[in-house]
C-alpha cells in the first residue's frame, strides 16, 4: 500500500484521537528499565541486561518528555548536557528507541559531524539494544543506517547535510556531541533541521553533550548562554530529583547542565588518573562540564624538570639515533635534535638551533656540517623532517646518500606525536643531562609550547606557539624524533 501524503498523514495523526493514543504510551523510565538492552550488562543480568538509571537521570527523562493535558509534549528543544562517561548518548539512544516504538509513521534523526560518528554513537547504541533484546529484534530491520521499526517508524544516522536533510517533518532529531559543531555547514545542518510547525508539541529536538571550547562551538555556547542562567534554574517535581541538581527551563526549551560526579563508577580514583593523562583545560571540559579555551601549556614546568637526570649512559659509534629537523628559512628558528632509544626511555643526545641574522636567512651550509658530523659520530639510522620548509634540503641529502630520509608529514601524523611527546615527558621517559649540548634551548622551546586540542578528537593534540615571537622549534624536533624512534630504533 503506498505511503499517504506527508502533510495529509501529519494533520490527522494530530487529531485529538490520536493525540489521545500517544498520551497513553507507559512512563518512558518503566519502559527503557524493561527494554533497553546494553552489553555492559550481560554479566550481572544475563537474562534480562537492561540500562541502569540513577536518581537524576529518571527525573531528567521524565521531565524531558512530560506531557500536557492535551498529550503534547511540554518542550520542544532538551539540552542534556552532562560529564564526560555519564551514558549520554546511551540515554539519548533509549529515549529515542522509546519514542520510536510509540509513533505511527515517525521519523527520527540522529546527527552528527561526520556519517562516522553518527553511526558509532546514538544510533550504534540504539542498534545493539535491539539486536539483544529478542522481543524487538522480531519487530525491527536494520541496514546500514537505517532502522525500520513496527508502525512504519524509520531511525536514520545521518551526517552533516544541510541540503540533503532540509525539510523533513521529523518526529524526533537527536545531534550528538554538539560542542564539536563549528563549521557553517554544522550551522545551517542546525538551521535547517527546524521542527515542522505541523508536529508543534509532538516532535522535539534533543541535544546529548558537554561542554567545548569558548568561541569554537557556535550552536551550543549560544544556547548555553542563554538557558545556563541562575533565573531558569528550577527544580524538578520529582521524587528521584536531588536537591543540587543542575536544571533550568526558559520557554520550552529544558536543559540539564550537570557539573557534578553522580554515578558510581565516576570516583576520586579514576578522576586522579584523568587529572595526569588529559590536558588541564580538557579535564575541566569533559570531567567539569565547564567551557574552556582549546589552548594551554604544553607541558608544566614540573614535568620537564624532572626530566632532567645525573647522567645518560654513553652510547658508542654503533649506537642507534634518530635525527629530526624542523624550520622556517625565514624570520624563524631553524632545530636540529639527535635522540636515541633505550627500552622506553628516549634520551636527548644533542640539540643545535639556528637564527637568521636580521633580514637574513640561516645559511644551510653550516646546518649540513652539523648534520654529518652527527653521522660521523653516531650511527644515525634516519633523519626526519617537516617538508614544509626543509624539501629540498633533504631531497639533496637523500640523493647523495648522506642518510635515509623520511618526510613527517604534518597532519594527523603530527597531532598523535605531539600528544605521545606529552605523554612521554608525563612519565619521564624523555630523559637528559643538565650538560647535554643544546639542552638549555629544548629546554626554553618546550617551555615556550602551547598545547592546542582538536575538538573533533580530544586525544590528539598540536604544539603550538604561545606567543608568536616564542620560539618552538626544538620541541616540535623532540616530538618527530620520538615518534619515529619508537618505530625504527632498536630496544
Amino acid at each position: 500500500m503506498p505511503r499517504p501524503d506527508v502533510d495529509e498523514l501529519i494533520v490527522s495523526l494530530l487529531n485529538p484521537t490520536v493525540i489521545g493514543k500517544l498520551a497513553e504510551r507507559p512512563d518512558p523510565v518503566t519502559w527503557i528499565l524493561d527494554n533497553f538492552y546494553i552489553p555492559e550488562m550481560a554479566q550481572a543480568k544475563p537474562d534480562k541486561p537492561t540500562i541502569e538509571l540513577y536518581g537524576y537521570q529518571r527525573a531528567c527523562i521524565r521531565e524531558a518528555l512530560r506531557v500536557d493535558a492535551n498529550g503534547k509534549f511540554i518542550y520542544d528543544l532538551v539540552l542534556w548536557s552532562d560529564l564526560k562517561k555519564s551514558a549520554k548518548s546511551s540515554i539519548a539512544a533509549a529515549v529515542i528507541l522509546f519514542r520510536a516504538m510509540h509513533t505511527v509513521y515517525g521519523s527520527f534523526k540522529i546527527v552528527a559531524n561526520d556519517q562516522k560518528q553518527a553511526d558509532s554513537r546514538v544510533f550504534s547504541y540504539a542498534e545493539t539494544a535491539i539486536k539483544m533484546n529478542k522481543a524487538l529484534n522480531k519487530q525491527c530491520f536494520i541496514k546500514k543506517h537505517l532502522m525500520t521499526l513496527p508502525d512504519n517508524t524509520h531511525i536514520e544516522a545521518v551526517p552533516v547535510d544541510p541540503a540533503g536533510e532540509a525539510g523533513g517533518g521529523d518526529d524526533m532529531i537527536e545531534f550528538t556531541e554538539l560542542h564539536a559543531s563549528k563549521d557553517k555547514g554544522h550551522q545551517r545542518m542546525w538551521a535547517e533541521m527546524t521542527l515542522s510547525p505541523l508536529k508543534h508539541g509532538v516532535s522535539q529536538r534533543w541535544i546529548d553533550t558537554y561542554a567545548g571550547y569558548s568561541g569554537e562551538s557556535p550552536i551550543l555556547e549560544p544556547l548555553y548562554r542563554q538557558i545556563v542562567k541562575d533565573e531558569n534554574r528550577f527544580q524538578i517535581d520529582d521524587p528521584d530529583a536531588p536537591a543540587d541538581l543542575e536544571t533550568y527551563r526558559l520557554g520550552r526549551t529544558f536543559c540539564l547542565w550537570n557539573t557534578k560526579p553522580r554515578l558510581p563508577w565516576q570516583t576520586p580514583e579514576y578522576y586522579a588518573s584523568e587529572r595526569i593523562s588529559v590536558l588541564p583545560h580538557d579535564y575541566a571540559r569533559m570531567h567539569k562540564n565547564e567551557w574552556t579555551t582549546s589552548v594551554s601549556s604544553f607541558v608544566p614546568r614540573e614535568w620537564w624538570v624532572n626530566c632532567k637526570v645525573d647522567k645518560v649512559a654513553e652510547i658508542d659509534r654503533y649506537r642507534e639515533v634518530e635525527i629530526a629537523l624542523d624550520a622556517a628559512v625565514d624570520d624563524d628558528c631553524f632545530g636540529l635534535i639527535v635522540v636515541s632509544r633505550n627500552d622506553d626511555i628516549f634520551p636527548i643526545r644533542f640539540a643545535q638551533k639556528w637564527t637568521p641574522p636580521p633580514n637574513g636567512k640561516i645559511d644551510f651550509r653550516d646546518v649540513e656540517r652539523v648534520v654529518k658530523w652527527c653521522i660521523s659520530n653516531w650511527n644515525v639510522v634516519e633523519l626526519c623532517y617537516d617538508p614544509t620548509q626543509l624539501h629540498d634540503f633533504c631531497s639533496r641529502l637523500r640523493d647523495e646518500n648522506i642518510v635515509r630520509i623520511f618526510e613527517f608529514k604534518q597532519g594527523q601524523p603530527r597531532a598523535i606525536a605531539d600528544k605521545a611527546l606529552r605523554d612521554k615527558i608525563r612519565d619521564r621517559r624523555v630523559i637528559y643531562e643538565k650538560d647535554t649540548t643544546g639542552i638549555d634551548d629544548v629546554s626554553q622551546h618546550v617551555m615556550n609550547a602551547n598545547a592546542k586540542t582538536d575538538p573533533l578528537d580530544p586525544k590528539n593534540l598540536r604544539i603550538i606557539k604561545r606567543a608568536q615571537d616564542m620560539k618552538i622549534d626544538l620541541c616540535v624536533c623532540l616530538s618527530m624524533a620520538c615518534d619515529r624512534a619508537a618505530v625504527v630504533l632498536s630496544q
